[in-house]
């Protein structure tokens, strides 16, 4: 067995690997890849966040074309039947997507050596990968995550999770779906609009306990006004599969729900099988790879970044996290994560995009706050494109430190990118009002809600004296 040293060790080709050997490289560092499947991307590439917006995207068109073309005389709607190829559409879609990507050649352009095949620790320098020996005196675990499946009875066999159902050949007339997070509302609604009776269970009391609770109320009410059913604060009893039917028991009152497939969508496990972590000393359990707030596990060398972690399990973050890891691994004086400042989006439609504090975080802190609004509904652009739902929800100080940014409505996702760099550069609320954005555009309404911020200011007595003594003069 042959013997290779390295500066740095990758263990794994996703979007925290991808990145961190590339960072490692462009620094000079002589740096080794190691992804256990025969493709890179990981994760988010391939089963996770390029299929499922390819299936929002189609959907999403479906849904508009049904609604704008609907009432003509003879119109024909695009229902289950005629969207029998999504799925091969999504499939396509998806290998170009990784063919445009080039990690390959990024990575070999950077020096980066990738080997493919079962890796495992021999101790905290020495890794088994195939039938290798290597040894690298840095190692940074960015082995992501796979979905998490509740220990429920007949909960063995005949689910679905975002890694298989991109391989249904066409869309199943109901499905119900387990868990009410972000994955699970994006596909509840990708079903619903192609006509799959769709219908989510989740144990707790609200969807996305994680965003603003006044923003996922309005959504929830959307998503219901879309015919989707939902069974919250509940807990499922068992599962049954027969006769290609899935069955589900909740609750103390042991009702019952048939659809012909469940999708699992109730969160994230490390992938850690196979690892050997003990070896070297690392600590886990079933949630995460231990980490202190500079990304280091338990052995001194060894970063993990990424889902693996289990902090804040995001494509975009794992890419922040694997940035850091490779700074921290590599140069002295080590720095954390500012998660204050990564927003966060569930491409639903309207799309809801987080960044900073919420209003329930800053009542738990005892923050003072007020609250900046502007709903779509006032927006002349969204209400052309006729995208009207949602609104624009800033929370700040007196005197305009941003606090939080949350925003439902069309492409939230972009439109937040705005707030984290006013957050990143430590501008203030009216630095954005006074920013000139383009008429008629959906950004005009992030200028609408901070003007407010001057309305509060010029109400307050000691400027109301101030502009009186100023305009007499």
């Amino acid at each position: 067995m042959g013997s290779e040293k390295y500066d740095l060790a990758v263990i794994g080709g996703g979007a925290a690997g991808l990145v961190a050997a590339v960072a490692a490289g462009a620094f000079g560092a002589k740096v080794v890849l190691l992804e256990k499947s025969g493709r890179l991307g990981g994760e988010c590439s391939w089963t996770g966040c390029v299929p499922s917006k390819a299936f929002i995207s189609y959907t999403e068109n479906v849904y508009r074309f049904n609604r704008m073309f609907g009432r003509q005389k003879g119109f024909k709607k695009i229902g289950l039947k005629e969207s029998s190829d999504v799925f091969s559409h999504i499939r396509m879609v998806t290998k170009n997507a990784s063919k445009a990507s080039g990690a390959g050649s990024l990575l070999k352009a950077y020096g980066v050596k990738i080997y493919h095949g079962d890796i495992s620790f021999l101790d905290n320098h020495n890794l088994k990968a195939g039938r290798k020996k290597l040894s690298a005196r840095k190692i940074i675990i960015c082995t992501g995550s796979s979905p998490l499946v509740p220990e429920i009875k007949g909960m063995q066999e005949g689910y679905l999770t975002n890694r298989d159902v991109w391989e249904l050949e066409k869309p199943p007339g109901s499905i119900m779906i387990v868990g009410a997070g972000n994955i699970g509302l994006e596909m509840a609604q990708s079903f619903n609009r192609l006509g799959t009776r769709t219908h989510v269970f989740d144990a707790g009391d609200r969807i996305l306990p994680n965003d603003d609770r006044e923003l996922t109320r309005e959504l929830f009410e959307i998503l219901k006004q879309e015919k989707i059913e939902f069974t919250l604060n509940t807990r499922i009893n068992w599962v049954k599969l027969k006769d290609d039917r899935c069955t589900i028991c909740t609750g103390d009152d042991k009702k019952r729900f048939s659809a012909d497939k469940v999708l699992i969508a109730i969160g994230r496990k490390p992938n850690t099988e196979g690892l050997d972590l003990e070896a070297a000393g690392i600590k886990y359990d079933r949630k995460s790879i231990h980490v202190d707030s500079h990304l280091r596990t338990s052995a001194p060398n060894i970063w993990a970044a990424g889902d693996c972690n289990g902090i804040n399990q995001f494509s975009h973050i794992a890419e922040v996290e694997a940035k850091l890891a490779v700074r921290n691994a590599l140069f002295p004086f080590s720095s954390k994560v500012d998660y204050q400042g990564i927003p966060w989006t569930t491409f639903t439609d309207p799309e809801l995009s987080h960044l900073g504090l919420t209003e329930d975080e800053c009542k738990e802190n005892n923050i003072n706050y007020k609250v900046y609004r502007h709903s779509f509904s006032g927006d002349e652009r969204a209400i052309v494109d006729e995208r009207t739902k949602g609104k624009v929800k800033i929370l700040a100080t007196s005197s305009g430190k941003i606090l939080g940014a949350h925003i439902l409505g069309h492409r939230s996702g972009e439109l937040i990118n705005e707030f984290v760099l006013a957050r990143r550069k430590s501008l203030r609320i009216y630095d954005i009002g006074l920013t000139a954005h383009v008429y008629p555009t959906l950004g005009l309404s992030l200028q609408r809600a901070t003007d407010q911020w001057f309305a509060g200011l010029v109400s307050r007595n000691w400027i109301k004296r101030l502009l009186r003594f100023i305009t007499r003069r």
